[in-house]
């Protein structure tokens, strides 16, 4: 939960240059230029409210659940930007944290993604 309120928070302060994150993955053929921006002012707000719902306790397993959704994404666009060679800043954690595109974050989203889906399973 604290992770994703940590990298949503920068992100909806300064929207215009999480835009620009998205835009250098260069995913042009599989979302169109006009979504970027809408994207952009989405995905922090989802991960704001997933890692709340997480931290609350409210219907935490749903929390869990996007929060794994939302990893696998961003799993896929570093993977996809890593076979192609890519090196960018990610913009996983707005400006504040930078991490470059690379097998480090991939085995870090992994991992994240792994906790994701064991707390999105467990009944308690």
């Amino acid at each position: 939960g604290l992770i994703f309120l940590a990298a949503a928070l920068p992100k909806i302060a300064d929207l215009s240059a999480f835009s620009g994150s998205i835009h250098n993955f260069h995913l042009e053929a599989v979302i169109p230029m006009a979504a970027t921006n809408l994207l952009a002012m989405t995905i922090p707000w989802v991960e704001l409210v997933a890692g709340l719902a997480l931290l609350a306790g409210v219907r935490p397993r749903a929390g869990a659940f996007v929060y794994t959704a939302l990893l696998g994404l961003f799993t896929i666009g570093v993977a996809q930007a890593m076979a192609r060679g890519l090196s960018f800043d990610c913009g996983c954690f707005g400006k504040s944290g930078s991490a470059t595109i690379g097998a480090k974050k991939l085995v870090e989203n992994l991992a994240m993604m792994a906790v994701g889906v064991i707390a999105a399973v467990e009944r308690r």
